[in-house]
């Protein structure tokens, strides 16, 4: 598969008139056509303004650098706001995290899903009524024409976040950001919504970006996975890796955070201490302050990215090999175990 993303080195900055504010710090990404890549990380690790900046959405105060910030082979360093016009909607579309506060409250749900289609496919009367009837049955919603009519106020939370992903989906895009589109809903409409951003996926060559705090939420969604912790990538690899093959101790919290119905323990696991001020650039590793398997290297040094497997990298001095031996949490333990046995049966199924 052909690369649709190409990030290199993006940093972001946020200016006020005493302070900025660090949010990304010079990360790397690659999406591939038809990949679904997850972002996850606690809230204001860079996570969104990381696409913002791709999407050119941030406000004025903030500067933006990169070597490299591609889109389908544009370079959008230099793209000036009409060429930002011709690409978000059509070529690369948004699903925010709270559609009610997205959805203009005084415009019929017709009119909103059909405002994209007809700017940039110029489509009028019956066939851009048919156009939206189409895609609200599209994503799952029946009696479109009921639904067409609705306000915002008059749907349930998981029928505006269905109409979001019709308002995303109607151009046909190439690349979807779902920037924590389940995050106010129950676990019955989480997964609803997820499997039909997966369904929709599969039907196409689209990619998707998707933006979340929770590991559990893109589990059975994503190809691969990229955690992000201080604006920076701090491990990256495919799905299975991260979930039975995590290297990082920030994953491992993160892991551990997620609940789980076969896990006897009363209370859920909470990560120790903060996230650092991003208003501060920070010496060493910026997680060595929460992390109780930190080195003394980690408050000096910040550490480069070791490669666990052609497809699996960690920002961790823990990976060195002068680093000392440690033991990881048990829990951490089990999930190596089970990556073994499954690396071991995909061995084996190659063999036959």
């Amino acid at each position: 598969m052909s690369e649709i993303i190409a990030i290199e080195n993006l940093h972001v900055a946020f200016h006020e008139s005493n302070s900025s504010v660090y949010a990304v710090n010079g990360i790397d990404l690659s999406i591939k056509r038809g990949e679904t890549l997850a972002i996850v990380g606690e809230s204001g690790s860079g996570k969104s303004v990381s696409m913002y900046a791709l999407l050119g959405l941030l406000k004025k105060n903030a500067t933006i650098t990169a070597n490299t910030l591609k889109f389908d082979g544009d370079d959008l360093k230099t793209a000036n706001q009409k060429k930002y016009a011709a690409i978000r909607g059509r070529e690369i579309a948004l699903i925010f995290q709270d559609p009610l506060s997205a959805l203009n409250p005084t415009m019929r749900i017709g009119r909103q899903i059909g405002e994209g289609i007809k700017v940039h496919d110029r489509l009028r009367g019956n066939a851009l009524r048919d156009a939206v009837y189409k895609e609200i049955r599209d994503v799952g919603l029946d009696d479109p024409k009921l639904i067409a009519k609705k306000f915002p106020h008059e749907l349930s939370g998981g029928q505006r976040q269905r109409v979001m992903i019709a308002m995303a989906l109607i151009n046909r895009p190439k690349v979807l950001i779902a920037d924590e589109p389940t995050t106010a809903l129950d676990v019955t409409l989480q997964t609803q919504i997820l499997e039909l951003i997966k369904e929709r996926k599969e039907k196409s060559d689209l990619s998707v970006i998707f933006i979340s705090h929770d590991l559990g939420v893109v589990a059975n969604i994503a190809d691969r996975v990229a955690i992000m912790y201080a604006g920076k990538i701090v491990e990256i690899g495919m799905a299975n890796e991260i979930f039975y093959n995590p290297q990082h101790p920030y994953t491992w919290g993160l892991l551990d955070s997620v609940p789980n119905n076969a896990d006897n323990r009363k209370t859920l696991f909470t990560l120790p201490g903060s996230p650092p001020d991003m208003r501060q650039k920070v010496l060493g590793d910026a997680f060595a302050p929460r992390n109780p398997y930190a080195l003394a290297i980690d408050y000096e040094a910040e550490p480069p990215y070791f490669q666990v497997s052609a497809t699996h990298s960690v920002k961790s001095w823990l990976l060195d090999e002068r680093a000392p031996d440690y033991t990881p949490p048990e829990s951490i333990q089990k999930r190596w175990e089970r990556f073994k046995k499954l690396q071991g049966r995909e061995e084996g199924e190659k063999n036959e």
